[in-house]
């Protein structure tokens, strides 16, 4: 298990937050999954439900051109577009 820490840029406000997982992929998965939404500004639990039944799949992670391990990713809600880097931190 890698761990990652992923900031999110979303309504002015910016979050961090980090998960362990095995990949890029699931590390999105764990992340979304543990999002605390009364901590974020503008973000619905009915927004996070809708990112975890759409796994994803209008949001492909972007490796970063140029940075190892940087991922760029955005989450699409009726308030406004979340704009999410995340880095493998730590390499086991």
């Amino acid at each position: 298990m890698e761990l990652y820490t992923f900031i999110m840029e979303y309504l002015g406000g910016t979050y961090i937050s980090q998960v362990k997982a095995q990949d890029e992929y699931n590390a999105m998965r764990q992340w979304i999954s543990n999002l605390n939404v009364h901590e974020i500004k503008g973000l619905t639990i009915r927004d996070k439900q809708k990112i975890i039944k759409n796994d994803f799949e209008d949001e492909e992670a972007v490796l970063i051109k140029g940075i190892k391990n940087t991922w760029h990713f955005s989450i699409r809600t009726k308030k406004g577009i979340g704009f999410v880097n995340f880095v493998m931190t730590k390499k086991n």
